[in-house]
């Protein structure tokens, strides 16, 4: 799978993480000569001070404009739609507690509904290179189809892919599992000579595990799968992909299973 960026839709907000996300839209619209779009909704005065404010951010770079009234989620949905995106890149303040359990965030609502990949990110991202990729994997069949997204991810950024196994259990079933899955992600990174590190974290929480391997190794991004391995006893409310995208402060993207990445064992 080659990926292919041809049009980006920014959602901005004003807020800190919307600036951030901008600022990483400018950065994959110039790697892949991407159209951009940036989308801000309201959920009832328009703001007159937005354009403003993204001239002072975009300057001279072209991009195109939608304002839209209403929920946020929706919106953003509404408009990756209409301008056929292929990337989403969004801010996002991060949730927890009740709020997370019971409504959810924007972003992740967005995540949940979106057809092509989301990109999340807080305001304390430092930079925009992507270098070190976050990679994980684990029992579910899901987790590995975001293989070829990797790939190609990797070979246009020149990144190192940090191939982490996890699982939910800790039992014999599981780690044979996981390690049948990571030696077929290894061996697709070997044949396209993407350079790489292998760990594994079996047992717990995989997105406290997830996060807290990226963290320690200064990664730039992670990448999953929204259906990944239900979190059984997790230590965050909610599914792998919600807590993952309302808690990690390293930049996440998420990818929804879809018929053009299904993988089989002969093709990884």
């Amino acid at each position: 799978m080659v990926l292919s960026i041809k049009h980006i839709l920014l959602a901005f907000d004003s807020s800190e993480q919307s600036i951030v996300a901008l600022n990483t839209a400018l950065f994959f619209k110039k790697k892949y000569h991407s159209q951009l779009t940036i989308v801000h909704i309201e959920e009832a005065i328009p703001n007159g001070d937005i354009k403003d404010m993204l001239k002072k951010h975009v300057g001279d770079e072209a991009y195109n404009f939608i304002h839209k009234t209403g929920r946020p989620y929706r919106g953003i949905i509404e408009s990756a739609k209409e301008t056929d995106a292929d990337l989403i890149i969004m801010g996002t303040h991060g949730i927890s507690g009740f709020e997370e359990f019971w409504m959810g965030s924007t972003a992740y609502k967005v995540v949940s509904l979106a057809k092509c990949p989301v990109l999340t990110m807080r305001e304390s991202l430092a930079h925009n290179d992507f270098r070190s990729i976050v990679l994980p994997i684990d029992t579910s069949f899901e987790s590995r189809q975001k293989v070829p997204f990797v790939i190609s991810l990797a070979k246009q950024l020149n990144s190192t892919v940090h191939i982490l196994g996890v699982s939910v259990d800790n039992d014999n079933e599981s780690l044979h599992q996981v390690n049948v899955y990571t030696r077929q992600v290894k061996r697709s990174l070997e044949e396209e000579n993407i350079p790489f590190t292998l760990e594994y974290k079996l047992g717990g929480n995989i997105t406290k595990s997830s996060v807290e391997h990226a963290e320690k190794i200064k990664a730039d991004l992670i990448i999953i799968m929204t259906e990944q391995e239900a979190q059984i006893g997790s230590f965050f409310l909610g599914k792998f992909a919600q807590q993952m995208v309302n808690h990690s402060t390293i930049p996440v993207i998420s990818i929804s299973p879809r018929e053009d990445l299904l993988l089989t064992d002969a093709k990884i």
